[in-house]
């Protein structure tokens, strides 16, 4: 019995010590946390996204060379260009002049061993530099409408100078690339080949105009068309869908900020967030840069979208819908993609809903640019006369669309088909 005591004394201290123990060990218990992913939410688009590259196209390239004009409006002809462009690097922008002339650039334009590519709409440089790269670290605010490629000293210097000019603020700015002469008569030869004859119709005190020489043999299109579902839109550009409503007609959706509507003659939709309405300024090229995110973010550019208008003052960038190098026009429906910048995001955007799946082609001869000259009445005012698609739908066949190779006067970004009279003789007429 003597020893009880002490075997309850030990059974006593072996408890407390294992107490304290385990106290210490809760203490200090630190458990294997693992990081808990976000679900995964897949991004709904309309297409494919696509590089800013191939949204800033020249509509025409022009060539000198031999006292005559080649041009070219060909996809292969200007991708091939382009490609080759995107692999050069450019040396510091220097600023050369202000107030050029028509004059002035039309003799440039005129000049031997000279490439002029043609843009739709001013271009910024800060936007460009994705497509050529520059040495400097920080380009100035500036944009150009014609980029001129001279390689009158490709033999002795291995250089190309690159003229930019913009035709809106009338000002010159040029650098220097280096490139190999084997390596730029290789592309050279590639665009030569899709070239045709053009010629230049000079005008008194404005820049010429540039034409086909000869008939051209253009492919008319009979395209069958898929509808993008506007419940697609509605989830890419509400921020919550679930309280999303559509008014009693089935044409309007709101979530009491934002409202999209669309129309099913027209296959198009506007959508409109007036809280971000804004006329604080914005630079060109951020104007540029943002309206291209939101549009590529959700696949939005279905087509040969390119970058073809801007309205910098009231925050506008247009896309305009281009088949086999030409830039498409319609009455009934639109063929170009707008967006309205606002505070930090977008205010309006405006679009068609339809995709081109399925073609039937026949070919189609129009006259020559000379001849389309020779019908207007006048050639003041006049920006460019191009060859493009006029669509209209079939009456005859549900979600069938006809695309007929047309001339048009362009007019400050505004257009104006150019159709025969009924009479069908030689004459056209402004539709």
């Amino acid at each position: 019995m003597k020893h009880v005591e002490q075997i309850k004394s030990f059974v006593l201290f072996l408890l407390v010590f294992l107490s304290l123990i385990l106290t210490f060990t809760i203490w200090t218990y630190t458990p294997d946390y693992q990081d808990i992913e976000d679900p995964q939410v897949e991004q709904i688009t309309l297409g494919d996204k696509k590089d800013i590259q191939e949204i800033f196209k020249p509509y025409r390239i022009l060539i000198h060379e031999n006292g005559g004009f080649l041009g070219s409006t060909a996809p292969t002809a200007i991708d091939t260009l382009m490609d080759a462009i995107k692999d050069l690097d450019a040396t510091e922008l220097r600023f050369i002049q202000s107030n050029l002339s028509e004059e002035k650039l039309n003799s440039m334009i005129h000049s031997e061993n000279q490439m002029t590519l043609f843009f739709p709409a001013e271009v910024p440089i800060n936007a460009f530099d994705s497509v050529l790269q520059f040495t400097q670290s920080e380009l100035p605010e500036i944009a150009f409408s014609h980029i001129l490629i001279d390689w009158s000293n490709i033999e002795e210097t291995n250089t190309l100078q690159f003229s930019f000019i913009s035709k809106e603020k009338q000002t010159l700015y040029t650098t220097v690339v280096g490139v190999g002469q084997s390596e730029f008569n290789s592309t050279y030869m590639k665009t030569v080949q899709k070239t045709v004859p053009y010629e230049e119709i000079v005008r008194a005190n404005e820049l010429s105009l540039y034409v086909p020489s000869n008939a051209v043999d253009l492919v008319q299109y009979t395209y069958y068309i898929d509808e993008i579902s506007t419940e697609v839109f509605k989830d890419i550009l509400f921020e919550d869908t679930n309280i999303v409503q559509k008014n009693f007609d089935n044409t309007t959706y709101t979530d009491g900020m934002a409202m999209m509507t669309y129309d099913s003659g027209s296959k198009t939709i506007n959508y409109v967030y007036p809280a971000s309405e804004s006329m604080v300024e914005i630079k060109h090229s951020d104007l540029v840069h943002d309206s291209y995110d939101f549009v590529n973010d959700h696949g939005g550019l279905t087509g040969d979208y390119r970058y073809s208008y801007n309205n910098i003052p009231k925050h506008v960038i247009e896309y305009q819908l281009y088949l086999q190098g030409l830039p498409v026009f319609s009455s009934v429906t639109s063929t170009r993609i707008a967006v309205t910048w606002g505070a930090n995001q977008v205010f309006e955007y405006k679009r068609p809903y339809y995709l081109f799946i399925a073609s039937e082609s026949s070919t189609r001869q129009l006259p020559s640019g000379v001849d389309m000259v020779k019908t207007l009445q006048t050639l003041k005012d006049i920006d460019d006369l191009v060859l493009g698609y006029y669509l209209t739908p079939d009456p005859q066949k549900a979600k069938v669309y006809t695309l007929e190779p047309s001339w048009f006067v362009i007019r400050e970004g505004s257009w104006a088909r150019l159709t025969p009279e009924p009479a069908g003789g030689a004459q056209y007429g402004l539709e």
